[in-house]
């Protein structure tokens, strides 16, 4: 029988080594997912699942197989491809027998007997987590509050369509929005669509193509505000003037409606940085990156013990992150563990509160200039005249 040193191990030398904690990368790029009919979509493509579309030949000949560009989808998805080059998903409804069936295929839901998912739910099941979500050419109220609980418990922007009719009844739609906690204060609304010409004729295009493509097109934390529309023109005339307060766009952008208009910079472009309730388009999607960016990084630290070492780990890691941002996505960024709340009973129950702080960039909305004489320039300058 072996008699061992119960405290001897080796007699000899070796190395362990430690490695940081994973750096947590950069914000998302913008994942675009679109929902809506295409009734000559190729036969390989299911109903009411998410698929990625790779380019403009690959999308035309999924969604139309037959050339004629029927359904909610082809057009739309033709747009937004020749407009910006951006990750995209769509989900396919079937089409329904009137407006009201295709409008319900699109709000989707659990089915109750199966368990499947439908229509806009299927958002939660896309392989790449949108970043910018869509039904162009549905603006009904169910359908916008669809959006914008998927854009609250995905953390995405969700964009819909306006009514089209007029001015005032886009801002009475933006109205019936922004109830708390339904994600709706997230909820972008534009009006009015906007007509375009593909393969030698006029079409009426839905306006939340257009935001959803302006939007695709800059960073996450950046509004859409002054970014381009390709169109012939607006369904409606919208009018703006950079130093009018009593224009259209001014009284939708006022109501919480984003709009299309022409500008000084020749062309249409989209006018607007605000969501129905107010929020800075711009700060929704900032906040959505840093907030989807901490939940994902954190699922590899589950299960940790609670060590000192651990925390400052995690703290520094966060730390690190944020300084990553600065100065060009935020100007400033600061992470440290709550001075109260990492109590005895909450560590005891596994809990404990790393606080972010970040300051946030605002957009240019409102430049006010103040121009005024200044005689004491005059008097200097009269002096050097005189004096030479």
């Amino acid at each position: 029988m072996l008699t061992p040193i119960q405290d001897f191990e080796l007699n000899g030398a070796e190395v362990n080594t430690i490695e940081p904690l994973p750096s947590m990368g950069p914000l998302a790029l913008q994942v675009v997912h679109l929902t809506g009919t295409a009734p000559n979509k190729a036969g390989h493509l299911a109903f009411n699942e998410p698929t990625r579309l790779w380019n403009y030949a690959d999308a035309m000949l999924a969604l139309d197989s037959t050339g004629t560009r029927q359904g909610s989808l082809p057009n739309v998805v033709r747009y937004l491809m020749e407009y910006v080059r951006c990750i995209l998903y769509v989900t396919i409804v079937p089409e329904g027998a009137t407006a009201a069936e295709n409008e319900a295929n699109v709000v989707g839901g659990v089915e109750a007997a199966t368990g499947a998912i439908a229509g806009l739910e299927t958002v939660k099941g896309c392989p790449e987590t949108p970043t910018v979500i869509a039904a162009p050419g549905f603006n009904s109220k169910p359908v916008g509050q669809k959006l914008a609980l998927l854009g609250r418990d995905i953390r995405c922007r969700p964009v819909l369509d306006g009514p089209n009719t007029n001015d005032m009844a886009a801002a009475e739609f933006a109205g019936e929005f922004g109830a708390e906690g339904t994600g709706e204060d997230k909820l972008c609304i534009i009006d009015p669509w906007f007509l375009k010409t593909y393969d030698g004729a006029q079409v009426l295009m839905p306006a939340s193509i257009a935001l959803v493509a302006a939007m695709a097109s800059v960073e996450g934390y950046e509004s859409p505000h002054n970014r381009g529309v390709l169109c012939d023109e607006t369904a409606r005339n919208v009018s703006y003037k950079i130093n009018d307060k009593t224009t259209q766009a001014n009284f939708l952008n006022k109501h919480g409606v984003v709009t299309i208009a022409r500008t000084r910079m020749g062309g249409y472009s989209i006018i607007g940085n605000r969501t129905t309730t107010g929020r800075f388009i711009a700060h929704v999607g900032l906040e959505d990156l840093l907030a989807r960016k901490l939940e994902e990084t954190s699922q590899p630290l589950m299960g940790k013990l609670l060590t000192e070492e651990f925390m400052r780990q995690v703290i520094d890691r966060l730390t690190n992150w944020g300084q990553s941002l600065v100065p060009n996505v935020i100007p400033v960024f600061k992470a440290f563990l709550h001075p109260s709340k990492n109590n005895l009973e909450n560590y005891n129950a596994g809990r404990w509160f790393l606080c972010v702080n970040y300051g946030r960039y605002s957009p240019n909305e409102h430049m006010v200039y103040e121009l005024s004489v200044d005689n004491g320039l005059i008097e200097a300058w009269l002096e050097e005249v005189v004096n030479g």
